[in-house]
């Protein structure tokens, strides 16, 4: 039971919600057509991308945490995650933004603003019933990663690289329940959640471009 936790430890650390948009953008740099730009350009963008929703948003949490407004910078706390996750979905808004303006695919931003909806979503629910944040960074994921599939955006038919997402989110939902900080219903409700608003805004913009 103890490799149990420490393995469902490590999945929750390296599956972070806060990782989740660096995971993203990554996988658009290596999956999708815009792996033939510079390989400093790429890495120059995921770097942002860490900076504006890893680095800031930590930064926050650290200055929160000084001021007394959330007890527990780990933010186990259903009640601790409100201003986190308000610094959370601007910095995935002001980074669709910045993406936008650098002549990004719109379907690039659009993940990101969909991340930020699904963040507006958590913060909503989270004052009621703690729904799952890494369940909805997963989610969230397998969208892009079923988006690229299915609109020949990418150079691969990622049939497989789908599938090892879906394992992966099972994992990591189960972790969550196993170190008992969510049910299964609340891992479920997190996963449509990421799901559900990351996959809905490409497929509009896909749709209108036919």
């Amino acid at each position: 039971m103890k490799f149990i936790n420490g393995a469902a430890s490590v999945l929750s650390t390296i599956f972070s919600p806060l990782l989740m948009a660096t995971y993203g953008v990554a996988l658009a740099m290596i999956l999708s057509f815009l792996c033939f730009i510079p390989t400093v350009t790429k890495l120059t963008v995921i770097l942002e991308t860490f900076l504006a929703t890893v680095v800031i948003p930590v930064i926050g949490i650290f200055i929160l945490s000084r001021l007394k407004v959330i007890s527990d910078p780990r933010l186990n706390d259903r009640k601790d995650r409100t201003w986190p996750y308000i610094i959370e979905t601007a910095c995935f808004l002001g980074l669709a933004i910045y993406l936008n303006h650098i002549n990004a695919p719109a379907w690039l931003s659009l993940f990101l603003i969909g991340g930020a909806v699904a963040l507006v979503v958590l913060t909503v629910v989270n004052r009621w019933w703690k729904i799952s944040g890494h369940a909805t960074g997963m989610g969230g994921l397998c969208s892009l990663v079923f988006y690229l599939m299915l609109s020949g955006n990418s150079i691969y038919e990622l049939q497989w690289e789908f599938l090892l997402a879906i394992f992966l989110s099972g994992l990591v939902c189960a972790s969550r329940v196993i170190l008992s900080r969510h049910t299964l219903l609340q891992v479920a409700a997190g996963f449509v959640n990421g799901a559900f608003w990351v996959l809905l805004l490409p497929m509009i913009f896909q749709v209108t471009r036919l």
